[in-house]
Protein backbone atom coordinates (compact mmCIF):
# COMPACT_ATOMS: atom_id res chain seq x y z
CA UNK A 1 0.00 0.00 0.00
CA UNK A 2 1.49 3.56 -0.64
CA UNK A 3 0.99 6.06 1.66
CA UNK A 4 1.98 9.56 2.14
CA UNK A 5 5.41 8.70 4.09
CA UNK A 6 6.14 6.19 0.85
CA UNK A 7 5.71 8.85 -0.75
CA UNK A 8 8.18 11.52 0.92
CA UNK A 9 10.87 8.83 0.92
CA UNK A 10 10.33 8.67 -2.85
CA UNK A 11 10.67 12.52 -2.77
CA UNK A 12 13.47 12.62 -0.29
CA UNK A 13 15.68 10.28 -2.54
CA UNK A 14 15.20 12.33 -5.69
CA UNK A 15 16.25 15.25 -3.69
CA UNK A 16 18.97 13.65 -2.21
CA UNK A 17 20.38 12.53 -5.42
CA UNK A 18 20.45 16.25 -6.44
CA UNK A 19 21.93 17.66 -3.37
CA UNK A 20 24.78 14.95 -4.21
CA UNK A 21 24.96 16.67 -7.74
CA UNK A 22 24.17 20.36 -7.36
CA UNK A 23 26.28 22.17 -4.98
CA UNK A 24 24.13 25.69 -4.36
CA UNK A 25 26.63 28.58 -3.66
CA UNK A 26 25.93 30.25 0.07
CA UNK A 27 27.03 33.35 -0.37
CA UNK A 28 23.68 35.32 -0.10
CA UNK A 29 21.66 36.16 2.52
CA UNK A 30 17.93 35.61 3.57
CA UNK A 31 17.07 38.86 2.57
CA UNK A 32 18.01 38.22 -1.20
CA UNK A 33 16.18 34.96 -1.17
CA UNK A 34 13.18 36.48 -0.29
CA UNK A 35 13.43 38.88 -2.60
CA UNK A 36 13.96 36.32 -5.09
CA UNK A 37 10.78 34.91 -4.00
CA UNK A 38 8.51 37.76 -3.99
CA UNK A 39 9.18 38.66 -7.16
CA UNK A 40 8.42 35.16 -7.90
CA UNK A 41 5.00 35.42 -6.55
CA UNK A 42 4.34 38.85 -7.88
CA UNK A 43 4.83 36.99 -11.42
CA UNK A 44 2.27 34.37 -10.49
CA UNK A 45 -0.15 35.74 -8.39
CA UNK A 46 -2.60 33.10 -8.94
CA UNK A 47 0.26 29.87 -7.88
CA UNK A 48 1.68 29.48 -3.86
CA UNK A 49 5.01 29.26 -3.93
CA UNK A 50 6.73 27.11 -1.55
CA UNK A 51 10.15 26.38 -1.14
CA UNK A 52 11.47 22.70 -0.62
CA UNK A 53 11.68 21.94 3.20
CA UNK A 54 14.56 19.26 2.46
CA UNK A 55 16.93 20.88 0.39
CA UNK A 56 16.40 24.27 2.50
CA UNK A 57 15.65 22.82 6.03
CA UNK A 58 17.10 26.40 7.55
CA UNK A 59 14.62 28.15 5.72
CA UNK A 60 10.99 27.45 4.84
CA UNK A 61 8.82 30.17 2.22
CA UNK A 62 5.19 29.74 1.47
CA UNK A 63 3.48 33.03 -0.11
CA UNK A 64 0.54 34.58 1.46
CA UNK A 65 -2.24 33.38 -1.11
CA UNK A 66 -2.01 29.94 -0.51
CA UNK A 67 -4.91 29.94 1.63
CA UNK A 68 -7.32 30.51 -1.50
CA UNK A 69 -5.57 27.25 -2.52
CA UNK A 70 -5.34 24.76 0.02
CA UNK A 71 -7.81 26.63 2.04
CA UNK A 72 -5.37 26.46 5.41
CA UNK A 73 -3.26 30.06 6.44
CA UNK A 74 0.22 30.29 5.76
CA UNK A 75 0.88 29.87 9.77
CA UNK A 76 -0.80 26.77 9.61
CA UNK A 77 1.03 25.39 6.18
CA UNK A 78 4.67 26.62 7.68
CA UNK A 79 3.97 24.15 10.67
CA UNK A 80 2.44 21.81 9.42
CA UNK A 81 3.58 20.88 5.58
CA UNK A 82 6.99 21.65 6.24
CA UNK A 83 6.95 17.84 7.34
CA UNK A 84 7.10 16.76 3.32
CA UNK A 85 5.14 13.58 4.71
CA UNK A 86 2.38 15.52 6.02
CA UNK A 87 1.93 17.43 3.06
CA UNK A 88 1.88 13.60 0.88
CA UNK A 89 -0.59 12.25 3.26
CA UNK A 90 -3.41 14.42 1.97
CA UNK A 91 -3.17 13.08 -2.05
CA UNK A 92 -5.84 11.47 -2.72
CA UNK A 93 -5.45 7.84 -2.48
CA UNK A 94 -5.95 6.52 -5.54
CA UNK A 95 -3.60 8.98 -7.14
CA UNK A 96 -0.37 7.33 -4.63
CA UNK A 97 1.01 4.93 -6.24
CA UNK A 98 0.73 6.45 -9.79
CA UNK A 99 2.42 9.38 -7.83
CA UNK A 100 5.21 7.25 -6.78
CA UNK A 101 5.44 6.13 -10.32
CA UNK A 102 6.18 9.53 -11.84
CA UNK A 103 8.51 10.13 -8.97
CA UNK A 104 10.58 6.74 -10.31
CA UNK A 105 10.18 8.14 -13.45
CA UNK A 106 12.05 11.65 -12.78
CA UNK A 107 14.35 9.82 -10.64
CA UNK A 108 15.84 7.45 -13.50
CA UNK A 109 15.13 10.97 -16.22
CA UNK A 110 17.53 13.01 -13.71
CA UNK A 111 19.84 9.64 -13.85
CA UNK A 112 20.47 10.00 -17.51
CA UNK A 113 20.99 13.70 -18.05
CA UNK A 114 23.88 16.28 -17.32
CA UNK A 115 23.87 17.57 -13.53
CA UNK A 116 25.21 21.18 -14.47
CA UNK A 117 21.69 20.85 -16.43
CA UNK A 118 19.17 20.06 -13.59
CA UNK A 119 18.46 23.91 -12.76
CA UNK A 120 17.21 24.21 -16.32
CA UNK A 121 14.32 21.49 -15.99
CA UNK A 122 10.71 22.25 -14.88
CA UNK A 123 8.53 19.15 -13.83
CA UNK A 124 4.85 19.38 -13.50
CA UNK A 125 2.86 17.00 -11.51
CA UNK A 126 -1.03 17.09 -11.91
CA UNK A 127 -2.56 15.64 -8.84
CA UNK A 128 -5.69 15.51 -6.23
CA UNK A 129 -5.02 16.99 -2.88
CA UNK A 130 -7.58 17.20 0.33
CA UNK A 131 -8.13 20.93 1.04
CA UNK A 132 -9.13 22.44 4.69
CA UNK A 133 -12.83 21.97 3.47
CA UNK A 134 -12.42 18.23 3.21
CA UNK A 135 -12.56 18.33 -0.73
CA UNK A 136 -9.93 16.77 -2.95
CA UNK A 137 -8.99 19.69 -5.56
CA UNK A 138 -7.15 18.87 -9.17
CA UNK A 139 -3.70 20.33 -8.87
CA UNK A 140 -0.63 21.52 -11.22
CA UNK A 141 2.77 21.28 -8.85
CA UNK A 142 5.21 23.09 -11.21
CA UNK A 143 9.14 22.14 -9.37
CA UNK A 144 11.71 24.64 -10.49
CA UNK A 145 14.82 26.55 -9.43
CA UNK A 146 15.56 30.01 -9.54
CA UNK A 147 18.45 31.82 -9.10
CA UNK A 148 19.16 34.57 -7.38
CA UNK A 149 21.29 37.78 -8.00
CA UNK A 150 23.61 36.72 -5.27
CA UNK A 151 23.97 33.05 -7.55
CA UNK A 152 21.77 31.33 -4.33
CA UNK A 153 20.17 28.13 -6.05
CA UNK A 154 16.14 27.80 -4.67
CA UNK A 155 14.29 24.67 -5.40
CA UNK A 156 10.48 25.44 -5.36
CA UNK A 157 7.20 24.69 -6.20
CA UNK A 158 4.48 26.69 -8.21
CA UNK A 159 0.97 25.08 -7.06
CA UNK A 160 -2.12 25.99 -8.60
CA UNK A 161 -5.80 24.56 -8.50
CA UNK A 162 -6.98 23.68 -12.09
CA UNK A 163 -10.56 25.52 -13.15
CA UNK A 164 -13.30 23.18 -11.85
CA UNK A 165 -13.78 22.62 -16.27
CA UNK A 166 -10.47 21.16 -16.37
CA UNK A 167 -11.51 17.44 -15.63
CA UNK A 168 -8.82 15.41 -13.93
CA UNK A 169 -7.77 12.69 -15.99
CA UNK A 170 -4.91 10.86 -14.02
CA UNK A 171 -1.90 11.57 -12.22
CA UNK A 172 0.81 12.82 -14.98
CA UNK A 173 4.43 13.98 -14.67
CA UNK A 174 5.79 16.65 -17.79
CA UNK A 175 9.24 17.75 -17.83
CA UNK A 176 10.48 20.82 -19.47
CA UNK A 177 13.87 22.33 -20.43
CA UNK A 178 14.40 25.67 -20.69
CA UNK A 179 16.80 26.67 -22.88
CA UNK A 180 16.31 29.27 -25.79
CA UNK A 181 12.88 28.17 -25.73
CA UNK A 182 10.74 25.53 -23.52
CA UNK A 183 11.21 22.34 -24.85
CA UNK A 184 9.24 19.25 -23.64
CA UNK A 185 11.13 16.21 -22.38
CA UNK A 186 8.62 13.62 -21.09
CA UNK A 187 5.92 13.18 -20.75
CA UNK A 188 4.10 10.40 -18.38
CA UNK A 189 0.81 9.27 -17.70
CA UNK A 190 0.81 5.59 -15.44
CA UNK A 191 -3.24 5.24 -16.74
CA UNK A 192 -2.74 5.75 -19.99
CA UNK A 193 0.23 3.23 -19.82
CA UNK A 194 -2.01 0.69 -17.15
CA UNK A 195 -5.39 1.37 -19.21
CA UNK A 196 -3.49 0.56 -23.16
CA UNK A 197 -6.68 -0.39 -25.53
CA UNK A 198 -7.29 -3.18 -27.58
CA UNK A 199 -7.68 -3.24 -30.89
CA UNK A 200 -11.41 -2.84 -31.25
CA UNK A 201 -11.33 -0.21 -27.90
CA UNK A 202 -8.72 2.29 -30.02
CA UNK A 203 -11.05 2.18 -32.92
CA UNK A 204 -14.10 2.78 -30.94
CA UNK A 205 -12.50 5.60 -28.78
CA UNK A 206 -10.80 6.91 -32.28
CA UNK A 207 -14.43 7.50 -33.49
CA UNK A 208 -16.09 8.56 -30.20
CA UNK A 209 -13.21 11.30 -30.76
CA UNK A 210 -14.68 12.55 -34.23
CA UNK A 211 -18.19 13.00 -32.62
CA UNK A 212 -19.95 10.06 -34.56
CA UNK A 213 -22.94 8.88 -33.16
CA UNK A 214 -23.12 5.01 -31.79
CA UNK A 215 -25.41 4.46 -34.82
CA UNK A 216 -22.43 5.71 -37.13
CA UNK A 217 -20.00 4.34 -35.01
CA UNK A 218 -21.80 0.67 -35.59
CA UNK A 219 -22.08 1.34 -39.31
CA UNK A 220 -18.05 2.26 -39.21
CA UNK A 221 -17.10 -0.93 -37.08
CA UNK A 222 -19.38 -3.16 -39.48
CA UNK A 223 -21.30 -3.93 -36.27
CA UNK A 224 -24.76 -3.89 -34.58
CA UNK A 225 -25.35 -0.79 -32.19
CA UNK A 226 -25.46 -3.12 -29.38
CA UNK A 227 -22.30 -4.13 -29.59
CA UNK A 228 -21.07 -0.61 -29.84
CA UNK A 229 -23.42 -0.07 -26.53
CA UNK A 230 -21.98 -3.11 -25.04
CA UNK A 231 -18.44 -2.44 -25.57
CA UNK A 232 -18.62 0.86 -24.43
CA UNK A 233 -20.56 -0.66 -21.00
CA UNK A 234 -17.39 -2.79 -20.35
CA UNK A 235 -15.41 -0.26 -21.44
CA UNK A 236 -16.85 2.07 -18.29
CA UNK A 237 -16.42 -0.78 -15.78
CA UNK A 238 -12.90 -1.62 -17.23
CA UNK A 239 -11.35 2.15 -16.50
CA UNK A 240 -13.72 3.07 -13.54
CA UNK A 241 -15.62 5.33 -15.02
CA UNK A 242 -18.93 6.64 -15.46
CA UNK A 243 -19.39 8.48 -19.09
CA UNK A 244 -17.52 8.92 -22.14
CA UNK A 245 -16.10 12.33 -21.12
CA UNK A 246 -14.60 10.20 -18.58
CA UNK A 247 -13.22 7.70 -20.67
CA UNK A 248 -11.29 10.28 -23.28
CA UNK A 249 -9.53 11.39 -20.16
CA UNK A 250 -8.44 7.85 -18.92
CA UNK A 251 -7.72 6.62 -22.37
CA UNK A 252 -6.25 9.67 -23.71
Amino acid sequence: MITGATLAKQAISILGYLNNNILPSENTGQDDILKALYSMHKLYPACAVITCPVQHNNFFYISDNCELIFGYSPQYMGEHFKTIANYFSEVHEADMGDLKDCMNVFESFLQHEQPEDYHTFRTILHYRFLNAAGKYIYLQDEKATLITEGGKMINFSLIRVMPDEAVFSGVKIEIYKLGNRLEKMLEHKPSAVRNKLSKRENDLVGLIKKGLTTKEIAWQLSISHNTVRNIKSKMFEKYSVNNVVELLNMTG
